[in-house]
């Protein structure tokens, strides 16, 4: 009887990812003509020598024409010296300096933005993440998106950990798992979170909220800046779309992925009871599982292993994203720890150290 019951529950799931699944779409991009300026890309890195490179030539072959300032919070490597090896001649190119006493008050990235807004010149910037490769539509791309609805105020672009190791490939393998739920939930009219490595501003918008300076300081700035302007009644929006999905660096460690989760959780402390109750069970099934009896056990973990990759399977559609459903395997073996990390997350009190600082709870 047990067992038939946990089959029940296992099919529910199926059913729901099955949903999910059904839910997600394309982003359309409306057929604009290019700006009348050059937009601005706003991009701080702080010791980031290894990746800087990549992103320039990124942008620089961009198919809208670019104007690139960097913010140097700090570095204390050969970041600066890469930039201006690869920036000799460009007129369209500029390197400022953030120092502690601009940024005073005001944590990691959200304090580098602070210092770089007053550069703002564009009806439409750009933020860029200096890990970050873009294809070359991005600019173009979320141009589009962002212009085709005048009530939009923001919008950002979906990345994934590049894979280069087993370790880097599940990464990308439970980035993929969350940015699918972001992209069914938008679609039922709810935004959750935002991500800053690759998003497009509105001008008005970002003065309609003070800009960086005028949000409470936080290491998730991204989120903060979108509630920001869902509260002066402008919208926010993800594009799903190949012509905008970034890569990023994966975390090196264990270490760093779990402290780069610390930082995250700020941006899921809201989340809606659905949501929630959805976790609880993606968390207890594998293990519910266990109590089966053989002869159904069988049919469960296929149930189930299609329910994982369905979802995983549309997004890869829908973005164009490439090495995704070869590692789910990586996936289902992550959901069994994935009820205890979750609950070890929401109640840590773990300092955070990110880029070189260290930021109590």
């Amino acid at each position: 009887m047990l067992s038939v019951i946990i089959l029940g529950v296992v099919v529910s799931y199926g059913l729901t990812q099955l949903f999910l699944t059904l839910l997600m779409r394309r982003s359309p991009l409306p057929p604009l003509s290019p700006p009348p300026f050059v937009p601005q890309v706003l991009v701080p890195f702080r010791n980031e020598e290894a990746y800087l490179e990549s992103l320039l030539k990124a942008l620089q072959k961009q198919s809208l024409r670019l104007k690139l300032v960097f913010g140097d919070d700090e570095s204390t490597d050969g970041s600066r010296e890469v930039l201006q090896k690869h920036l000799r001649g460009e007129n369209e190119v500029c390197i400022r300096s953030i120092s502690a006493e601009c940024r005073q008050g005001y944590p990691g990235k959200h304090g580098a933005l602070v210092c770089l807004e007053k550069e703002i010149e564009t009806e439409i910037f750009f933020l860029a993440d200096a890990d970050m490769q873009f294809p070359p539509k991005w600019a173009e791309s979320l141009y589009k998106a962002l212009l085709g609805e005048k009530h939009l105020g923001g919008v950002c672009g979906p990345s994934l950990p590049r894979a280069r190791t087993l370790w880097e490939a599940f990464q990308r393998v439970e980035w993929a798992s969350t940015l699918y739920l972001i992209a069914a939930s938008q679609r039922l009219g709810h935004v959750p979170t935002a991500i800053g490595n690759s998003m497009a501003v509105r001008k008005s918008a970002w003065e309609a909220v003070g800009g960086w300076r005028s949000l409470p300081p936080s290491l998730v700035e991204d989120y903060t800046f979108m509630r920001a302007l869902e509260k002066a009644g402008w919208k926010f929006k993800w594009i799903f779309h190949p012509d905008v999905l970034g890569e990023t660096r994966a975390e090196p460690t264990f270490s760093k992925w779990v402290q780069q989760r610390l930082r995250w959780r700020f941006a899921a402390q809201n989340l809606p009871p659905h949501a929630i109750g959805y976790l609880l069970l993606q968390s207890a099934l594998p293990w519910m599982m266990g109590l089966m009896e053989k002869w159904l056990l069988v049919i469960a973990a296929l149930i189930w292993g299609t329910a994982e990759a369905l979802p995983l399977a549309q997004f890869r559609s829908i973005v164009g994203g490439k090495q995704i459903l070869r590692y789910l395997p990586l996936l289902l073996l992550y959901r069994f720890f994935q009820g205890p990390w979750l609950l070890w997350l929401h109640f840590s009190r773990k300092p955070i150290q990110w880029r070189g600082r260290t930021y109590p709870k």
